[in-house]
């Protein structure tokens, strides 16, 4: 990602500024090749002659024009003014004012050209006959007081990364300039974006792929404390790039504790909206009761209070569902292994310490826990082939979804060291009544589970002893 910019040797610039080239030609009997002069040019000009003035005249006009002025102020613009507007038609002639231009603008000044030929540009500019070249664009950018952040602008619009903006300048401006280099105003610059498209998120991530790890570390680190976790999670291939490259290891340790935080929250508002999406596509697309679809709502919106701190999620359908969801969703989904059990959709959520499996619908309905071990996190989110009855084998911690669950179920959670977004948040306590109604339709709900884990249980042994 480390890139080095590179620097011309003297011999390049030799190339360009030609002195040795004049101190020969100085040498040289008179009568053997006229010597050419700035006055001489601008009289071709002024003639209507310019088409005879030959490219070393042209060059020699470009770098003596400095001393030209000095000695000529009063028409120092005008004639630069009019070389501009034969460049327009001349397109070696416009390569050599446009290279050292460049070099004017990247603070090396009336060394490579003269300050008049610099205040002049916009006649060429402007001239209804230039095409304004990607060249062009960027020299405007280079003599802007901000010149970075106007490159990375433009960077932006054309969509291109540093080396592809390089690759289409190189013949027309020398792309080693120091000034070229905008790659650390790409992260403020993206984050001026009120509503980035998918083009411009993939544009910052490809600048990001070329910074040093240093300039990376300060972008990443901005762009996480600017830019909210709403307009993050409408970018999901910027929020698994970071996820990545800094959730864990070197890059984690290297952020600021806020970016961390803000990390932890992307992160967690991608995923939560993979799982919102997929509650309101089942109570779209799936009948059910009014008190079945009550009850995804509620789930959709006690989940939303844990939001930042989903890591990944996994989605399991049965084929009947992903038959009429299935291609709606953002995300890909695994089916599930039919394995006798009633139809139900299930999410599996990594919390980080616990992994989080979440049944939709049915009889048991339950929310199950279990540490999140190796072997756990390669069954749940490894394995490629999953069935209900396999996951209640595995046993766990087991939760209900009956009356006044969500109370409960909070408790239940904090008991485990995974805290809500609010932790403040106030819940009014159950009455004693609600506590004895809630009591009935649990030990119900507890036959119901038990006998579903002996059913997984004894559909696990048979399927074990088969293989």
């Amino acid at each position: 990602m480390n890139f080095d910019f590179p620097r011309p040797n003297s011999q390049s610039l030799k190339t360009h500024i030609p002195s040795k080239l004049i101190e020969v030609a100085s040498k040289l009997p008179a009568s053997q090749i006229p010597l050419p002069t700035v006055d001489k040019v601008l009289q071709a000009i002024q003639t209507g002659n310019g088409h005879e003035i030959t490219n070393l005249e042209w060059i020699y006009c470009i770098y003596a024009k400095a001393k030209w002025d000095k000695r000529n102020p009063q028409t120092s613009y005008l004639t630069s003014n009019n070389i501009w507007r034969i460049a327009i038609n001349n397109s070696w002639l416009q390569k050599q004012l446009l290279w050292r231009l460049a070099l004017y603008h990247n603070d090396q000044g009336e060394k490579v050209l003269a300050k008049s030929f610099a205040d002049s540009f916009d006649t060429f500019v402007n001239s209804s006959f230039t095409t304004k070249s990607l060249a062009v664009i960027v020299i405007l950018a280079l003599r802007n007081h901000d010149p970075g952040s106007e490159l990375a602008k433009i960077a932006c619009q054309k969509n291109l990364n540093y080396t592809s903006l390089q690759n289409q300048i190189h013949y027309h401006i020398p792309t080693w300039i120091e000034k070229l280099n905008f790659l650390k105003y790409v992260s403020p610059y993206f984050c001026t974006l009120v509503s980035p498209t998918e083009q411009q998120a993939n544009w910052l991530l490809s600048c990001l792929d070329e910074m040093s790890v240093q300039q990376q570390l300060e972008a990443v680190n901005h762009l996480l404390t600017h830019v909210s976790k709403e307009l993050a999670s409408q970018h999901p291939q910027l929020v698994d790039w970071l996820r990545r490259n800094y959730r864990n290891g070197a890059g984690w340790n290297l952020l600021s504790d806020t970016a961390k935080h803000r990390l932890r929250e992307w992160i967690g508002a991608v995923n939560y909206g993979d799982f919102q999406e997929l509650v309101d596509l089942i109570l779209a697309k799936i009948h059910f009761e009014k008190w079945e679809a009550n009850q995804l709502v509620r789930r959709r919106e006690f989940w939303a209070d844990y939001s930042n701190r989903f890591e990944q999620i996994r989605i399991l359908l049965p084929q009947t569902s992903q038959k009429v969801i299935g291609s709606e969703l953002k995300r890909s989904v695994d089916i599930l292994e039919n394995d006798g059990s009633e139809q139900t959709e299930i999410c599996i959520f990594d919390f980080g310490d616990w992994l989080v499996v979440e049944f939709f619908r049915g009889i048991g309905s339950e929310t199950r826990l279990f540490p999140n071990n190796h072997q756990n996190q390669q069954l749940l989110f490894g394995s490629s082939k999953l069935s209900v009855k396999q996951i209640r084998a595995m046993g766990g911690e087991k939760h209900d979804h009956k009356y006044l669950w969500q109370v409960f179920c909070r408790e239940w959670l904090l008991s485990k060291n995974i805290s809500p977004n609010t932790a403040n948040k106030t819940i009014k306590n159950p009455t004693p009544h609600e506590l004895y109604q809630r009591s009935i339709k649990l030990t119900r709900w507890q036959d119901d589970i038990e006998r579903l884990e002996r059913e997984a249980l004894y559909f696990m042994q048979q399927k074990n002893n088969h293989f």
